[in-house]
């Protein structure tokens, strides 16, 4: 793939790309669907090779998410971009075998299994580091590695209600709301590949491997720091908001003549460029509003003199004014506003990756800038087992081991 386009104040990067900072490192991933997959797809993106180990029947879920263009699913691409595939049985004992010499071979191992399973599979920690004693074992599951829940099943919006993201996320309590993307999963992911950066870290130091747990659990009750607190300090559980913010007013969108603005005014000096930037000045001197604490009391009728002002003008033209004025606003942008946003383009974000004679995929690439060596998308997703003989081969199994596996 492509580099990604040079920012301002970014270091030249001189005429053949570095290594990547991962270039050498192998993980063994038996992840599947959207936390697992994303952790491995940063590690990916930072150069290491990932071998995604999929089910003989049909692979990773994901692949079966749609929409689709062609076999690919639009879960599935981003996910697994520029990994090697290889599909085996790890319910039967030559497949657990073979990814046992297969970890033998590698740096990192990634599952995601529900809790317990591994241990069944004889694919927990024990098992694979009898295997490589040194290798980082990496373990995503939906309630940790522990307590009551720890076989329970668990999904994105599942722990979204659990850890109380939903009951701050939506309207008004009687029409509460999972966020529309997948933060716990993600933000999962993301600890995940955190942990196994920091292990192998310690690991060059000393030559140590170790455990790396992290669980959906965890990440959405650190999402919830600040709604615990509130809860701890007020006496009183927080609310749905919509758009808005219990501590701050006015906080939230509002409709224009042809669509909506987001607003974030945190304190009274942004306050008194808004003010400046609709013409009411006046505001500020205001005894509803002349303040924060002010503001937050009466925002329903603050909220309401805004609207009445914005609605008559187009986003376009807001945009405008409040850029003028310094005040922080965005326009509230659809899926294909983002893909032509002329700042994303500047910063190089979004990627074509191949998908055959199917045509391409457009994918972000992980937002960390290096100024020497820059994450890079490794190349196209693999097709079901497509790698399998190569991966073989190169751990060592002869030709009539691998045609006895694979059959």
């Amino acid at each position: 793939m492509r580099p990604p386009a040079s920012r301002p104040g970014a270091c030249d990067i001189v005429m053949s790309l570095p290594q990547p900072p991962l270039q050498g490192i192998r993980v063994l991933d038996l992840t599947t669907v959207v936390a697992g997959p994303f952790s491995t797809m940063i590690l990916a993106d930072l150069g290491a090779e990932i071998i995604k180990v999929e089910r003989v029947d049909g692979g990773d879920d994901s692949r079966n998410m749609g929409p689709h263009l062609g076999p690919w699913g639009a879960y599935f691409v981003p996910l697994n971009r520029g990994k090697r595939s290889i599909a085996l049985d790890i319910t039967q004992p030559k497949g657990r075998d073979a990814v046992l010499r297969l970890a033998n071979t590698c740096d990192v191992f990634v599952e995601n299994f529900r809790g317990g399973k591994a241990a069944g599979l004889r694919l927990d920690e024990p098992h694979i580091r009898a295997a490589k004693p040194d290798i980082i074992y990496a373990s995503l599951s939906a309630f940790g590695n522990g307590g009551p829940d720890y076989r329970k099943p668990g999904y994105d919006a599942l722990l979204q209600g659990r850890t109380g993201i939903m009951s701050v996320t939506g309207t008004d309590a009687q029409c509460t709301v999972r966020a529309g993307v997948s933060i716990v999963d993600m933000g999962a992911g993301m600890w995940l590949a955190m942990g196994v950066l920091a292990a192998l870290l310690e690991r060059q130091r000393t030559g140590r491997g170790q455990r790396v747990d992290s669980s959906l659990l965890e990440t959405g009750v650190m999402l919830m720091a600040y709604h615990l607190l509130y809860r701890e300090f007020s006496g009183h559980n927080p609310t749905p908001q919509g758009t808005g913010h219990s501590a701050f007013a006015p906080y939230g969108a509002f409709k224009t003549a042809d669509g909506h603005i987001m607003i974030g005014i945190s304190n009274d000096r942004l306050f008194q460029r808004l003010c400046n930037a609709i013409e009411k000045p006046a505001w500020t001197q205001d005894p509803l509003y002349c303040t924060n604490p002010l503001r937050v009391d009466n925002r329903l009728q603050l909220d309401a003199a805004i609207q009445a002002i914005l609605i008559q003008h187009s986003t376009v033209h807001w945009t405008a004014i409040f850029d003028q004025y310094d005040v922080p606003a965005s326009a509230i942008q659809n899926a294909e506003q983002v893909l032509n946003d002329p700042q994303v383009a500047a910063l190089g974000l979004l990627h074509q990756v191949p998908l055959g004679s199917d045509g391409q995929a457009t994918v972000p690439q992980i937002p960390i800038h290096l100024s020497v060596t820059p994450p890079v998308i490794p190349g196209a997703p693999p097709a079901l087992n497509q790698h399998a003989h190569e991966i073989l081969t190169e751990a060592g199994f002869t030709n009539s081991e691998i045609e006895a596996l694979l059959s």
